[in-house]
C-alpha cells in the first residue's frame, strides 16, 4: 500500500470512527434529556454552563393565609425572571400552620415546587421537622406526624430520595448519604457546581439546632426527649461539618472562583438578635467558627445563604485571624414570613466580589 493510498485510507477510517461517536453520543444525549439530566455529570454539570448566570432565593414560606394566597405570584415571578435555577432554603410553613402531615404541609410543598419551570433545590427547615412536636401549641401536631426524626426521615424520602433536584428541569445533585457509612442518612446534604461557584446545602436548624433545653424556647418535653433530639442534633452536626469541608476542599481541586453555603438556621453572629439566654443558640458556634476557617483558607469569594429570621439583609459579620473583616465572606438572609419576596444573585467572574445580590419584590406582594 502507497503512503497516499494508506493516509486515504486512515482518514476513511477516522471519519467512519468520527461518524459512529456522533451518532452514539447523540444517542447518549437523547437518552440523558429523556432522563431529564441534559448535559448533568456525575459530580457536577457539564462543561459549557454559562459563567456568569442569575439565581433565585427563597425560603420561609408560604405562612400563614396571606402568604399562601401570595405565594402563586412568587413562584410566577421567579418563572418570569428567567433565572438558571432557584434554591429554597427552609420553613415549608409556618410553625403554628397546622401539623406537618402530608396534606397539610409536604403534598402542598411538593406542587408548588412543581410549579417552577427551572430547576429548584431544597433544603430543610425547622418548622418542617425539628417543631412537629408541638412547639406552636396543640394545632400545630398531630398523632403520627409528631415525631421530628420521624418527620426528618420522611421529608428525606419526599424530598432528597433521587440525585436530582426539584422543578421542571432539574440538576444533577451530589448527595453526603452517597458516602454511606455514617452519614448515609444524610440525603439533604447536597453538592452541585455551577459555572465558576461550587454549592452547598447543609441540614442546619433554628430552634437552636434542635439542641433543646428544658424550659427555654418552649421547651415542654421530658429530659429523655430532650436526650434523643440531642443526640439527633450532635450526629448530624458532625455530618455537616464533614461536608462543608469535603465541599470546600471540592471547590479548591476543581478551581471554583466561589462557594455559596446555604441551609435555613440564622446563626445569630456575635449575637447580633441580643439574646439573653445563650441556650437559646448556642449550637450555632461550631458552625460560625468552621465558616470562618474555610472561608479565610479559600482564596475566592464565599456566599452564606440563610432564612430563619425573615428579614431581607447582606453583610460581612465574620472576622478575620487578625481580627479585621473577612473580606471574602458575605451573608445574605432571605426575605419570608409576611414578606413574600425573593432575591437574586447574580454569579458574574468580571466582578471583584462574584456575587450580586438584590432584593426582589414582588409587585402584587407588595402591600
Amino acid at each position: 500500500m502507497s503512503i497516499r493510498t494508506f493516509r486515504r485510507s486512515r482518514t476513511l477510517c477516522s471519519l467512519a470512527a468520527m461518524t459512529a461517536a456522533g451518532v452514539l453520543g447523540f444517542h447518549a444525549m437523547f437518552a440523558r434529556v429523556a432522563r431529564g439530566d441534559a448535559g448533568a455529570g456525575k459530580n457536577d454539570q457539564a462543561h459549557g454552563e454559562p459563567q456568569k448566570y442569575t439565581i433565585g432565593l427563597f425560603g420561609d414560606m408560604p405562612y400563614n393565609a396571606l402568604g399562601k394566597a401570595q405565594y402563586p405570584a412568587l413562584l410566577a415571578d421567579i418563572n418570569a425572571s428567567g433565572v438558571a435555577f432557584s434554591i429554597f432554603d427552609g420553613d415549608l410553613k409556618a410553625g403554628g400552620d397546622g401539623p406537618c402531615t402530608d396534606a397539610n404541609l409536604y403534598t402542598p410543598a411538593l406542587s408548588f415546587f412543581s410549579q417552577l419551570r427551572r430547576p429548584v433545590v431544597w433544603v430543610p427547615g425547622d418548622n418542617d421537622w425539628t417543631d412537629c412536636w408541638g412547639r406552636y401549641g396543640a394545632a400545630s401536631t398531630a398523632p403520627g406526624a409528631d415525631d421530628p426524626i420521624e418527620r426528618l426521615q420522611h421529608e428525606r424520602q419526599l424530598f432528597a430520595s433521587g440525585d436530582f433536584s426539584l422543578g421542571q428541569k432539574r440538576l444533577r445533585l451530589t448527595r453526603e448519604s452517597s458516602e454511606g457509612g455514617q452519614y448515609t442518612q444524610y440525603s439533604e446534604n447536597i453538592r452541585w457546581k455551577y459555572g465558576p461557584v461550587v454549592f452547598i446545602g447543609l441540614n442546619v436548624q433554628g430552634s437552636n439546632d434542635n439542641y433543646p433545653y428544658a424550659g427555654v424556647d418552649g421547651e415542654t418535653r421530658t429530659q429523655a426527649q430532650i436526650d434523643i433530639q440531642r443526640a439527633e442534633e450532635t450526629a448530624r452536626k458532625a455530618a455537616d461539618l464533614h461536608w462543608l469541608q469535603e465541599g470546600f476542599a471540592h471547590a479548591k481541586q476543581v478551581g471554583a472562583a466561589g462557594v455559596m453555603v446555604i441551609f435555613q438556621a440564622d446563626l445569630n453572629f456575635n449575637n447580633e438578635q441580643h439574646l439573653s439566654d445563650p441556650r437559646s443558640w448556642d449550637a450555632f458556634p461550631d458552625y460560625a467558627n468552621a465558616l470562618a476557617a474555610e472561608a479565610a483558607a479559600f482564596p475566592g469569594q464565599v456566599a452564606l445563604v440563610h432564612g430563619d429570621s425573615h428579614y431581607f439583609k447582606t453583610d460581612k459579620p465574620l472576622n478575620s485571624p487578625k481580627g479585621g473583616v473577612l473580606a471574602n465572606f458575605t451573608r445574605v438572609e432571605t426575605f419570608g414570613a409576611r414578606n413574600t419576596h425573593w432575591v437574586s444573585a447574580t454569579i458574574d467572574p468580571s466582578n471583584p466580589n462574584l456575587f450580586v445580590f438584590e432584593p426582589r419584590i414582588v409587585p402584587a406582594n407588595a402591600d
